[in-house]
């Protein structure tokens, strides 16, 4: 059954019916008279229509208008015209951005290091410390950004696990406080500049403007935010990687430190981006990939044959078919490390010789080693591949995990030799910064430096907007060496409603839209694209395949994008009107172009139909100004720098931008609003005058993003419609010629397209409708039928559907317990949609959603030792922080926290290691549902047989013309007991896909980015100047240390 099954009554019910290819049905309907009454039903709507909205009242000739024209659409030209203005907008934030740099860079320069800073003096503008609402606070909102700020300064942001009162971090703070001049004058210069920032290794963030730092209320008052590890400044500072991770599964690592292992692994795959590869292998005696989609290729199995990729794009998709194997690791054996690095280093030389174009960083590569302890020496392993041209360059970095001293020596050397580093890992507290060590490694002195780096969306951590950044290394030139060291990086913030509002809007129609595509296929700009949970969430990777029909056209499409081919194809395809209807169109254009220094590829997409747009003669409505009763706008920039919403005060404030003339505002998107509001002004008068308790409203939306409605009541609702893009009644005026209508279970909103013509052209003005009750809509509708005289309420059901199988009104309120009105028919305790979909009168797509919301489910605890089921407060970071004052080197910190901290090991089922529950109790998810549309234009009749009746019951069936309406008549008999048979089709409500296929990796075309031209494979030499060293101690220290961390873990435990 396709949805939720109503309680059904033992009432009796009947069946349906013989095809037209049938025996004749011995009932008194036959398809001829049901034909006539759907030709008269689409005359019912039409004149229903037009006498509620009084859209008779339009004239639509615009032959004697002066002031309009309507002129082609030549797509080719508006995306070459739309991607000069993306590339100039970027332009403007690079050379800020180097502004910035340049500054930043001058200033190590000439800092001399001051021993003597300290907090109480230097007293840092802290973000988390400023408040909108304290009557002291000197912020003012700001319209560019939406926020409340601090022009004159940059806001300080210190991560969870650093002390703002470092020398580190002071002294950052004091060299750099110089860029906010830079800062300052950037914005001022620019008025489309946005957040501006720079964000130092020693973890510290400088952000123009300053403003209040926003957590959470679900993140209990902890800040998690890391700038080191977020993309921008992961990818603006170290070069893709190729990873390979090895994690030992032996039976040493049971319990605590197996769940801190997994935790850190995953934690360490986190940090990776979409131009990086990446495979987890477990081992013990022997080494397999945590994920046996990749098996087969390495042992030369028959099993999972099309899966042969080594490493694997570190996609989001990817990360959690990975994430989802390791959860699955258990424990047991011994450990061979010989045996783990010689599988590691065959796969990378495999992958080197088998990998398709595009795959693979082709830069830098690692192993990441994860382990407890132990004293084996790989020397022949070292030996061999040292040697190797693929494997040479390989970096090894290993991690001691877990609070049980096991010898070590052994993965210090093993990242000594080959360049890498040593870790250690002793509690989930500690693996955000131990596991963020790596890339500082990596990061360390390159020449010539990266070029800026542009990274996908992402939700922007101030206003959580849908954002891209461009991000540049800075280093310190202060040693005058030919290769200067990594002290950050820069960025700058490009809002993606930044990049939308420089689309051709008016002109491309309410069914057009831009999208942007980056060097791996992702898209940076779609109206399909959806806010992520949280400005924690990393880059989506959202492929264009992804909410484009997944079609071999497609696919041409978007490898063309990627390569930089500049076409224009005309496709046949579906228009995605919501998530449950979908209209097929045989010309749908695509115009694309590459976006000249980016790695962006930019689309335009409209209907051949609607290749027309109006155009008015400013001189004509100069006097005219805006009338903003009644009026809502689409959140297009009509201005510059100025997004209509929905209060009054926002229209007045556009209103007065349209009449300054220093104010740079788009002419013909002014002037059509103007136009718009001429034509639609009485209709508007006209509405006031007889409103009726029938309809809920009456609204116009038009082309130029003009709403009007009536009464003031249901501003809310029409405020959901105002973009046009999220219109359906506007997207479908421009394809259905006649009456449309939106079902909903409080009733139906029937529209109608407002066409105007001029010579021999006409294009889609905008669209009237009339949103009316359930019970009104049905009242007319039985008004409407009781003429016929072969229909009889007892005898047949009569329902009105729309595209998507949802059901606009019917003969009857309910059907055996279930409300008609709005309701899906594979819903109804009858298997009439199999029927009607068999009959090709529906035809079904299964539609993924990969950007699903869902509850978060509970993990199951694995036995991992004592652990307090709560989120650290006060007194545990008091712990740890006293630990790392007082622990000397690393080693220390490793021997206390293995005898003190075993216990504080947070839940398992946690979302961080700080056992954090996800925002809202939700996680992402994928989704499937199915979607129904129109196939089939024929009139049927047919019969279908309940599993209780004897006899097949007809049903008849036939499309409204020119509107998107089926009339479907089932004949009842009240002798026949219930049906017993329900729809088996898949539901329009959206499920869960509970199970992944492990081989459900994406590995699409892709394309190397171009700044990987600044690839240097042998950057630094490597972090074993602070590997830990063992020192002697102190017993006595150690020993007080260790009573006064018992006494108050203790504590903790107890009042917990």
């Amino acid at each position: 059954m396709a949805g939720g099954r109503a309680p059904i009554s033992t009432a009796a019910i009947f069946v349906f019916i013989c095809t037209c290819l049938v025996a004749p049905s011995t009932a008194s309907l036959d398809v001829k008279a049901f034909s006539t009454l759907a030709n008269k039903t689409t005359e019912w709507l039409e004149a229903l229509h037009a006498r509620t909205t009084h859209s008779n009242l339009l004239d639509t000739n615009m032959n004697d208008d002066a002031i309009v024209s309507i002129k082609p659409v030549y797509l080719p030209t508006m995306v070459e015209e739309m991607a000069k203005k993306i590339q100039d907008h970027f332009a403007s934030k690079r050379n800020a951005l180097q502004e910035i740099v340049v500054m930043l860079e001058d200033a190590t320069t000439f800092y001399i290091w001051n021993d003597d800073l300290r907090l109480n003096t230097s007293r840092p503008l802290l973000m988390k410390d400023i408040r909108d609402l304290d009557p002291s606070n000197i912020s003012q909102f700001d319209e560019r950004l939406g926020v409340a700020v601090r022009h004159n300064v940059s806001g300080i942001h210190v991560p969870l696990e650093v002390y703002e009162g470092y020398p580190e971090i002071l002294n950052g703070l004091q060299w750099s406080a110089v860029v906010d001049q830079v800062f300052q004058e950037n914005y001022e210069k620019d008025p489309t500049l946005m957040w501006q920032y720079f964000a130092a290794q020693t973890g510290f963030m400088r952000v123009y403007p300053a403003t209040s730092w926003y957590v959470p209320p679900s993140l209990v008052d902890l800040d998690l935010y890391d700038a080191r590890l977020r993309p921008w400044y992961i990818q603006g500072s170290v070069s893709p990687k190729d990873m390979i991770i090895l994690m030992d599964r032996s039976g040493s690592v049971h319990g605590q430190t197996f769940t801190i292992m997994k935790w850190a692994v995953k934690t360490l795959i986190d940090t990776l981006g979409e131009n990086d590869f990446v495979n987890v292998a477990a081992f013990n005696s022997t080494t397999e990939w945590v994920n046996n989609c990749t098996l087969c290729e390495v042992n030369k199995t028959s099993e999972n044959k099309d899966c042969n990729q080594l490493l694997v794009q570190a996609t989001a998709n990817n990360k959690k078919i990975l994430f989802r194997a390791i959860d699955q690791l258990e424990d047991g054996g011994m450990a061979s490390y010989s045996n783990a690095l010689t599988f590691a280093y065959e796969a990378f030389i495999q992958f080197e010789g088998t990998r398709k174009e595009g795959e693979g960083a082709n830069c830098l590569k690692t192993i990441m080693l994860f382990s407890d302890g132990g004293t084996e020496w790989p020397e022949e392993v070292f030996k061999n591949y040292s040697a190797n041209n693929y494997t040479k360059s390989v970096r090894i970095f290993t991690y001691a995990v877990g609070p049980h001293p096991i010898p070590t020596a052994v993965l210090k050397q093993m990242a000594c030799t080959t360049g890498g580093m040593y870790s250690v890992i002793t509690t989930r507290s500690s693996i955000r910064t131990k596991i963020q060590d790596y890339l500082q490694v990596l990061a360390r002195p390159q020449a010539p430096p990266l070029a800026e780096s542009m990274v996908t969306f992402y939700q922007e951590r101030v206003t959580e907007e849908l954002t891209v950044s461009i991000s540049q290394p800075v280093y310190n030139n202060s040693d005058y060496t030919n290769t200067s060291s990594l002290v950050g990086v820069a960025g700058i913030d490009v809002p993606i409603k930044t990049l939308k509002n420089l689309s051709p809007f008016e002109d491309i129609g309410p069914n057009g839209y831009a999208f942007i595509i980056n060097n791996n296929g992702f898209l940076i700009l779609h109206p399909g694209l959806q806010k992520q949970l949280s400005y924690l969430s990393g880059p989506p990777h959202i492929d264009l395949l992804d909410v484009e029909e997944d079609t071999e056209i497609m696919t041409l499409i978007r490898d063309g994008m990627i390569t930089g081919k500049s076409e224009t194809v005309q496709i046949p395809g579906k228009i995605r009107i919501d998530d449950h209807h979908h209209i097929p169109h045989n010309e749908i254009q695509f115009s694309y172009t590459p976006i000249p220094n980016t790695p962006y590829s930019l689309g335009l997409v409209n209907l051949k139909n609607s290749d027309h747009m109006v155009v008015q003669k400013p001189e004509t409505l100069k006097k005219i100004t805006l009338n903003i009763s009644l009026t809502l706008l689409a959140p297009w920039e009509y201005c510059k720098n100025q997004l209509p919403g929905t209060d009054i005060d926002q229209l007045m404030k556009l209103q007065a931008s349209m009449k300054d003339k220093k104010k740079k505002c788009n002419d013909n998107l002014i002037q059509g609003l103007l136009w718009s509001q001429g034509w639609t002004r009485q209709l508007l008068q006209k509405w006031q005058l007889d409103h009726s308790q029938d309809f809920f409203s009456r609204s116009v939306f038009t082309r130029f993003g003009l709403s009007r409605f009536f009464p003031n009541s249901v501003k809310p609702d029409v405020a959901r419609w105002r973009d046009p893009w999220h219109n359906p009644a506007l997207r479908r005026g421009e394809v259905n010629k006649g009456v449309s209508v939106i079902p909903h279970p409080k009733g139906a909103y029937i529209s109608a397209p407002v066409t105007v013509k001029k010579d021999k052209s006409q294009v889609l003005a905008g669209v009237v409708g009339v949103n009316f009750t359930a019970s009104a809509l049905r009242h007319h509708f039985l008004e409407h039928i009781k003429d016929s005289e072969w229909l009889n309420q007892e005898d047949y059901l009569l329902l009105l559907l729309d595209d998507g199988g949802l059901i606009v009104t019917a003969n009857r309120k309910e059907f055996f317990g279930v409300t008609l009105q709005g309701r899906f028919i594979g819903d109804l305790p009858i298997p009439i949609l199999n029927n009607l979909k068999d009959s090709g009168v529906y035809k079904m797509d299964i539609v993924v959603d990969r950007q699903a919301l869902c509850e978060q489910k509970k993990l199951i605890e694995s036995s991992a030792g004592l652990r307090s089921h709560h989120v650290p407060n006060i007194f545990t970071l008091v712990i740890n922080l006293l630990i790392e004052v007082f622990s000397w080197t690393e080693y220390l910190r490793y021997l206390i926290y293995s005898g003190v901290l075993a216990v504080l090991a947070p839940s398992v089922d946690a979302w961080t290691e700080w056992g954090i529950t996800q925002i809202g109790g939700l996680e992402d998810c994928t989704k499937e549902r199915a979607v129904y549309y129109f196939g089939d234009m024929h009139p049927l009749s047919s019969s279908m047989k309940c599993t209780n009746a004897s006899d097949k019951i007809p049903f008849w069936a036939h499309r409204l013309p020119n509107t998107n309406a089926l009339l479907v008549a089932i004949e009842m008999n009240p002798n026949f007991p219930e049906c017993g048979v329900f729809s088996d089709l898949p539901s329009i409500h959206a499920q869960r896909v509970e199970e992944v296929e492990s081989c459900a990796y994406q590995a699409r075309f892709r394309k190397r980015p171009a700044s990987q031209a600044a690839c240097n494979a042998t950057v630094g030499d490597g972090g074993c100047n602070r590997c830990p060293q063992q020192i002697e101690i102190s017993v006595v220290l150690l020993l007080l240390m260790l009573a006064f961390s018992t006494g108050s873990v203790n504590s903790i435990y107890h009042n917990n």
